[in-house]
């Protein structure tokens, strides 16, 4: 789900997923996906995220050209990227 409806947890969306993605990526620099998710899951929620909607919220950010791939396969924020 990418909208908020009544019966949901904001943190069951793509947006919120999407959202502590790039701040743990701002934060914390370069880190492959797996190791991304391990962490969020663990540190930030507490909790297990469902994978597939972890793997939308990355792919939102790529739409939104706000993180790139390195040459390693690791995650990063794109150098042009306003943090604003």
């Amino acid at each position: 789900m990418i909208l908020l409806d009544k019966n949901n947890k904001p943190q069951n969306t793509v947006y919120y997923l999407a959202a502590i993605s790039y701040g743990y990526l701002r934060q914390n620099g370069n880190i492959g996906l797996t190791a991304l998710y391990k962490a969020l899951s663990s540190k930030k929620i507490n909790s297990k995220i469902d994978f597939n909607f972890f793997i939308l919220g990355i792919d939102f950010l790529f739409m939104l050209d706000k993180i790139n791939i390195d040459k390693r396969g690791d995650l990063y924020v794109s150098k042009g990227t306003s943090h604003n």
